[in-house]
């Protein structure tokens, strides 16, 4: 029954769960609850293409299936065009049931009206109290927008640095000392680079991408005071002190003439780049890269650095499960995703691929028990998910497009910042 579908760019607990109020009620805004239902029907679900994730989900909705009778179908998008497709899909008005979508894209579905607000009677937690206290405190953040929530967080991240342990043994460092502070990284960096620059030490993660062009430069930025917008998100903060400091520093990461299949993850999965920031789910990632990288015998993690005499910023976000608001199977779709959140299957998620699912006292899961997982919470009180904007995709292109024009010395650090922010007035108007 369960279908899988490739895109073509692209190579237990009883479902009827017990609720303590399920009865009519209403949620805190005052609305009434949804009413319970068995689930029914088929979904249609896209998420993004991810060889180390799909044999998890595809096992799990298997499950589902033979539970509750539902067909699913399936299909799996690589990454740089899933939101392309969505809008697409949108536009035209038959969009899937379910979508898995980084949350820093959902401001603009959500203001467009294309996204379902939570039933928290259908997901299993009784109301919207139950189902905030599901979760750790700030996990919902990133997905309540205008004190409404739209999606349950999954893939959720802080962002660490990550080292490769038998490169710095090559190279005669301590691979039990990795650097603390963003000077110690620059110094360790060109320790670690080739005279001919074909191995380097951190390596940018993801060039052109607007979402790590944001998770590796906001540690940069915000760790010395500054941020990369306002607060309301309408004006741009790179034509500063602060930010022109950072472009500077991040003008010297890496090689930005190297190229490989996934960017900086290719790269550090097999050696040429020996520190690279990522999230927790590198530790299920880079084995399906490179089945000879082992968490903590050759490759690790520890926390973010920060400026010698400044305290660390680390960038965060999630991904998110969210229901489309033209799905005509609204409750079963809520239904799956509090099923595939269950705290057994949390487990069993960041077993299997490093993904977390920030359920209130995750660091309790037995999975959660190696020290990724603590960096990772050590890591959450100082953790930055930047401004929410419907902007964001316009934003962050420009300031990837930025990040670019200085790596490759198109554009001094001045003249990207102050370009930038203009860039920035013009698309917020």
């Amino acid at each position: 029954m369960f279908s899988r579908r490739l895109a073509a760019t692209a190579g237990v607990a009883t479902v009827a769960m017990v609720l303590a109020a399920c009865s009519s009620g209403s949620t805190d805004a005052g609305d009434e609850l949804p009413e319970l239902q068995e689930p029914s029907g088929s979904l249609v679900i896209w998420e993004h293409a991810n060889e180390a994730n799909q044999a998890y989900f595809e096992e799990k909705y298997a499950e589902y299936e033979a539970e509750t009778g539902v067909d699913i179908e399936v299909l799996y998008i690589p990454i740089a065009d899933l939101q392309t497709k969505l809008q697409t899909a949108f536009g035209a008005g038959n969009p899937p049931d379910i979508i898995k979508i980084g949350a820093w894209q959902m401001t603009s579905l959500v203001e467009r009206g294309y996204m379902s607000e939570l039933d928290p009677v259908n997901y299993g937690a009784g109301d919207l109290a139950g189902f905030e206290a599901l979760f750790e405190d700030g996990a919902l953040d990133p997905v309540t927008f205008d004190d409404a929530v739209y999606g349950v967080p999954t893939d959720f991240n802080s962002v660490s640095l990550w080292y490769r342990k038998d490169r710095f043994e090559e190279a005669g460092l301590d691979p039990n000392s990795p650097p603390t502070t963003w000077e110690e990284v620059a110094e360790v960096s060109e320790i670690l680079t080739s005279a001919d620059g074909s191995k380097v030490g951190l390596q940018t993660t993801l060039n052109g991408d607007p979402i790590w062009a944001q998770l590796v430069f906001q540690p940069l930025i915000e760790g010395l005071g500054g941020s990369i917008l306002s607060e309301d998100g309408t004006a741009g903060g790179l034509n500063t002190p602060e930010g022109i400091a950072a472009l500077e520093y991040y003008a010297n990461i890496g090689n930005p003439d190297l190229t490989a299949p996934i960017g900086g993850f290719s790269m550090f999965a097999d050696g040429t780049a020996a520190m690279l920031l990522g999230g927790r789910f590198m530790t299920g990632f880079m084995p399906s890269l490179n089945p000879e990288l082992v968490y903590g015998e050759n490759f690790a993690t520890t926390t973010i650095p920060s400026w010698e005499g400044e305290d660390a910023v680390a960038s965060g976000y999630s991904w998110a499960w969210g229901v489309t608001e033209d799905s005509e199977n609204k409750a079963t779709a809520w239904n799956l995703i509090g099923w595939l959140n269950e705290q057994d299957r949390a487990n069993d998620q960041l077993a299997a691929t490093g993904l977390v699912t920030p359920l209130a006292g995750w660091t309790d899961l037995e999975a959660a028990q190696d020290e990724a997982s603590a960096v990772m919470q050590e890591q959450l009180p100082y953790t930055s998910y930047g401004v929410q904007t419907p902007f964001w995709n316009e934003i962050m292109t420009a300031l990837a497009q930025t990040l670019d024009a200085v790596a490759l010395g198109q554009s001094t650090p001045e003249e990207a910042a102050a370009e930038f922010d203009a860039r920035v007035a013009d698309i917020t108007g």
